[in-house]
């Protein structure tokens, strides 16, 4: 193996980051192709949105008795096991 100088390396790594560099550069797409501000010619015309409510989920929570207490996830001292 042959030693390479530290200089050398300094050298080859900055030719590699610039040529990656270029690379990447190189292969970013052009104008036009990023983002859009206006969706109006994808779309069409503007439509007004519609807000439709919840359906019913099988009644009140606050009526459902011992159900509505949470439980605690560890047990007291004087519960038995």
């Amino acid at each position: 193996m042959v030693p390479i100088s530290r200089g050398k390396q300094v050298a080859a790594i900055i030719g590699a980051v610039a040529l990656g560099y270029t690379l990447s550069w190189m292969a970013t797409p052009g104008p036009g192709t990023g983002p859009v501000e206006s969706f109006g010619p994808t779309f069409g015309s503007s439509v007004t949105p519609v807000v439709v409510a919840p359906a019913e989920t099988g009644g009140d929570r606050s009526k459902s008795g011992s159900n509505s207490l949470p439980k605690a996830l560890k047990a007291t001292r004087n519960e038995p096991i």
